[in-house]
C-alpha cells in the first residue's frame, strides 16, 4: 500500500513535469513566431509578432516559476510581475532610451488561474508605457506597486511619460491591448481607471479574499 506522502511526492513530480513540459511547449510557440516574424517586412505586422510572442512569454514565465517552485499551487506576485516586466524592458531595450522600473511590490500568493490574467494584464500595460510614453524624452521611469488593502489587490502602473492626450476616451478605446485590459480586468471581477498626472497611471482592484494567500 503507497503512503500519502509517497502520493503526495509522486503528484508533485507529475506537477513539475507537466509546466516543464508546457513551458518546453510554449517556447517552440515562441521560437515558431520569432523565425515567422524574420520574414515580414511590413513593420506593424513585424510588430504585432512581437507583442503577441511577449503574450505568450508572460505564460511561459509563470509556468517555469512552477516548475522550480516547491509550491506547485501558489504563485508570489511580487517574483512574477518583477520578471516579467524586467523581461518587457530587455525585449525593448533596442531603442536605447534609459528607462528604468522601480518596483514596490508586496508577497502576495495567488491560485495559477488569478496569476495568468494579472500577468497579462501587466504585459499589455508596462509594453504600453514602454513603447508609447517616451517618445520624446530621452529617459523615462515606470513605477510598479502592488499591495493588499480591504481584500482587494491593488496594482499600479504609473509613468512619468508624455502622458495620453485629453480626449483619449480609454472606455470605448477598439485597440487589442486596451480590450484585453479590460477583458481581463472582467474576467477577474475587478475595476480599473487610468490617470493622467504627471504621465499616466492605471490603477486596478481586484477582490482578494484572504484565504487564498494561506
Amino acid at each position: 500500500m503507497i503512503e500519502p506522502d509517497e502520493n503526495k511526492r509522486k503528484e508533485k513530480i507529475l506537477l513539475k513535469e507537466i509546466h516543464h513540459r508546457v513551458k518546453n511547449n510554449l517556447n517552440i510557440i515562441i521560437g515558431l513566431l520569432e523565425l515567422q516574424s524574420q520574414n515580414i517586412e511590413d513593420l506593424s505586422v513585424k510588430e504585432m509578432f512581437r507583442e503577441s510572442i511577449n503574450r505568450i512569454r508572460s505564460m511561459a514565465i509563470i509556468h517555469e516559476y512552477l516548475y522550480r517552485s516547491d509550491n506547485q499551487s501558489k504563485i508570489d506576485l511580487s517574483v512574477y510581475i518583477e520578471s516579467l516586466a524586467d523581461n518587457l524592458l530587455s525585449v525593448y531595450a533596442y531603442n536605447k532610451r534609459e528607462l528604468s522600473i522601480n518596483y514596490s511590490l508586496d508577497n502576495l500568493m495567488v491560485d495559477f488561474d488569478m496569476a495568468i490574467p494579472i500577468g497579462l494584464i501587466v504585459n499589455e500595460v508596462v509594453t504600453n508605457s514602454i513603447k508609447h510614453a517616451f517618445l520624446d524624452k530621452p529617459k523615462g521611469r515606470i513605477d510598479i506597486a502592488l499591495e493588499e488593502k480591504n481584500h482587494s489587490i491593488s496594482l499600479v502602473i504609473r509613468d512619468d511619460g508624455v502622458g495620453i492626450p485629453v480626449n483619449f476616451d480609454y472606455e470605448n478605446n477598439k485597440t487589442l491591448g486596451l480590450q484585453l485590459v479590460k477583458l481581463l480586468v472582467n474576467q477577474l471581477n475587478g475595476k480599473y481607471k487610468i490617470y493622467r498626472e504627471n504621465g499616466t497611471a492605471v490603477q486596478i482592484e481586484i477582490p482578494f479574499i484572504e484565504s487564498t494567500n494561506k
